[in-house]
C-alpha cells in the first residue's frame, strides 16, 4: 500500500483578511515543538485546521458549488470530455477524474493528520488553562470526526447496503508515516461516534455559547468580561457545541439511528439563549437586504471564505463558474413544480447560448468576496434547516407535519401534508432546494439509495454512489 504522505502542521496565511479570530494569520513557526511552547501556539494550530478545511470547501475545489453538484446532476452539463461531464455521468474510471478525487481524498486526510498532531500535543501540554485545553481538544476531535465522516459519505458504502466483511477506509487517530489500516464499516462509524461524543462532553463544560448568544460571541473584539481573549470569539463559524450536536444528528441519520438523530436535531432546534430567545433562527427574505443569501442565523458551523469573486449580474458565476446552472424550466418543473418559494429568489436568470435555454444560477455566494462588507462571510457546513429536515424525516408523522408546516412557511411556500408514502420524496426535494450548491444533495440521494436523480431522471445504482479509492492510494480494502 502506498503511504499517505502528510504535511504536518502546514500552517500558512491562507486568508486575506483579519476580520475575526479565524482569519488572523498565525505565526510562521518552523517546528511542531516550537509551536507547542506557548498558549498562542496551540490556538495557531487550531486555526490551521480551519484554514486547511477552507482549501477543501473553497470555490475552486470539490464541495461547495463544485463537482459533487455535478454528481447530483443539479447542473446542466454539455456532453464532452470534461471532468464535470464524467462526474455527471458517474464515470469515475477516467484518469483525470481519479486525479481530482485523489486530491480531495488526500486533502481530508491532511486535515486529519494535523488534528492528530494537535491532539497528541495536548496530551502532554502544561501551558494551557483547563478551560482552553478542553475547548481545543473538543474542536480538534470534532474536526477529525467531521473529516472522517465526509470521507465515509463519499468513499464509503450506501448506508443501507453495507458489507460487514469489507474494509472501507482508514480511521486515522495516530501520528505516523506508516501505512494505515483499512477497517470495517462498523469499526469506522464507532470511531466517529467516539470522537463526537468525547467532543460533546468536552465542549459542554466550556463552550461560551452555552452562556452567550451567537451575536455576543461573533464580535471581533473581546466584548464579554468573562472571555477576555479573541480565542473565544467567532464561535458560530467553529466546531462549537451546537455544531457537534448538529453533526451527531446528521451522522446518526446516516447510520440509521433515527431516534438519536431526532434527539440531537431537537436539542439544536430547542436551544435558547438566557433571555429565552432561540439560539438559531431560520433565515427570511429580510436577509436579502444585506446580501445575506446564506442565512447566517441558521449556521451551526461555517468557514470564512471570500474567494467567490468571479461574479456578474448576468450569470451566477463567470469564467469557470458559468456552467454551474440549470435551465429555468427544469428547475421550476422538476423541483418547485411551478409553485412560489423564497428559495427561487436565490437564483439569477439569463439566457445561455451554450445550452440554448434560459438558465438559473445561484447567487448564494455573491457576497463572499473581499470587497463586500455588508454580510457575514460564512460558507455553511451545517445549518438549522437541516435539523428541521431531520426532524421532518424522523418524527412521528403528526409531529413531523408540524415541523414541515413551520419550515414551509419560513420558505414562503405552500404546505402539503406529509404522508407515509410521500414523506421521503418531499424531504429529498427539500434537501435539493435548500442546499443547492452547498454539496449536500448527493449525500441525501446516497443515504436514501434513491433510484433516480430528480433533476435529470438519470437512473442510479449502488456503484454510482460510491467513489473508488484513488489509484495512488493502493490500500488494503475489498
Amino acid at each position: 500500500m502506498k503511504k499517505i504522505i502528510y504535511l504536518i502542521l502546514g500552517i500558512l496565511p491562507f486568508c486575506t483578511s483579519c476580520d475575526d479570530w479565524l482569519t488572523v494569520e498565525p505565526k510562521a513557526l518552523s517546528s511542531k515543538d516550537k509551536i507547542f511552547e506557548s498558549e498562542s501556539g496551540y490556538s495557531d494550530a487550531l486555526i490551521g485546521l480551519y484554514l486547511e478545511m477552507q482549501n477543501i470547501y473553497k470555490p475552486s475545489n470539490f464541495m461547495v458549488g463544485g463537482n459533487i453538484e455535478n454528481m447530483a446532476n443539479n447542473y446542466m452539463i454539455n456532453e464532452g470530455t470534461s471532468i464535470a461531464y464524467y462526474l455527471y455521468k458517474h464515470d469515475y474510471a477516467k484518469t483525470d477524474v481519479d486525479n481530482v478525487l485523489g486530491s480531495v481524498f488526500l486533502s481530508y486526510y491532511k486535515v486529519i493528520a494535523n488534528a492528530n498532531v494537535l491532539l497528541e500535543a495536548l496530551k502532554v501540554q502544561n501551558v494551557l488553562s483547563e478551560q482552553m485545553a478542553k475547548d481545543i481538544e473538543g474542536e480538534a476531535l470534532a474536526i477529525r470526526a467531521y473529516m472522517h465522516f465526509e470521507l465515509l459519505r463519499l468513499w464509503g458504502p450506501v448506508p443501507t447496503a453495507v458489507n460487514a466483511s469489507s474494509l472501507y477506509l482508514p480511521y486515522v487517530s495516530v501520528v505516523s508515516t506508516d501505512p494505515y489500516e483499512y477497517i470495517s464499516y462498523d469499526k469506522y462509524v464507532s470511531k466517529i461516534s467516539t470522537d463526537l461524543l468525547r467532543a460533546e462532553e468536552l465542549l459542554l463544560d466550556v463552550d461560551p455559547l452555552l452562556k452567550h448568544s451567537n451575536s455576543e460571541m461573533n464580535t471581533t473584539w473581546a466584548s464579554q468580561s468573562d472571555y477576555s481573549t479573541l480565542f473565544w470569539y467567532s464561535r458560530q463559524k467553529r466546531c462549537n457545541i451546537y455544531a457537534v450536536k448538529g453533526l451527531l444528528a446528521r451522522f446518526n441519520l446516516w447510520i440509521g439511528d433515527k431516534q438519536k438523530a431526532y434527539d440531537y436535531a431537537k436539542e439544536v432546534l430547542d436551544a435558547k439563549n438566557l433571555n429565552g430567545l432561540s439560539k438559531f433562527t431560520l433565515g427570511s427574505r429580510q436577509d436579502f437586504s444585506s446580501t445575506n443569501y446564506v442565512f447566517f442565523s441558521e449556521h451551526l458551523f461555517g468557514l470564512s471564505i471570500t474567494e467567490f469573486s468571479s461574479y456578474d449580474n448576468n450569470l451566477a458565476f463567470i469564467g469557470r463558474y458559468a456552467s454551474l446552472v440549470n435551465s429555468q424550466t427544469n428547475i421550476n418543473a422538476k423541483l418547485y413544480e411551478y409553485q412560489s418559494d423564497l428559495r427561487q429568489s436565490l437564483f439569477i436568470s439569463t439566457y445561455s447560448y451554450s445550452f440554448g435555454a434560459t438558465v438559473w444560477g445561484t447567487k448564494k455566494y455573491t457576497s463572499m468576496t473581499t470587497t463586500d462588507y455588508s454580510s457575514p462571510k460564512s460558507i455553511p457546513l451545517i445549518r438549522l434547516s437541516e435539523m428541521f429536515l431531520i426532524l421532518i424525516e424522523t418524527a412521528p408523522l403528526s409531529e413531523a407535519n408540524q415541523y414541515y408546516a413551520t419550515f414551509r412557511a419560513a420558505r414562503e411556500a405552500a404546505y402539503t401534508p406529509l404522508t407515509d408514502s410521500n414523506r421521503n420524496l418531499l424531504v429529498l426535494k427539500e434537501y435539493i432546494k435548500e442546499f443547492w450548491s452547498e454539496g449536500q444533495s448527493f449525500f441525501a440521494y446516497k443515504r436514501l439509495d434513491w433510484p433516480v436523480l430528480l433533476m435529470s431522471n438519470m437512473s442510479m445504482n449502488e456503484s454510482n454512489y460510491i467513489l473508488p479509492i484513488p489509484a495512488d492510494e493502493l490500500g488494503n480494502y475489498k
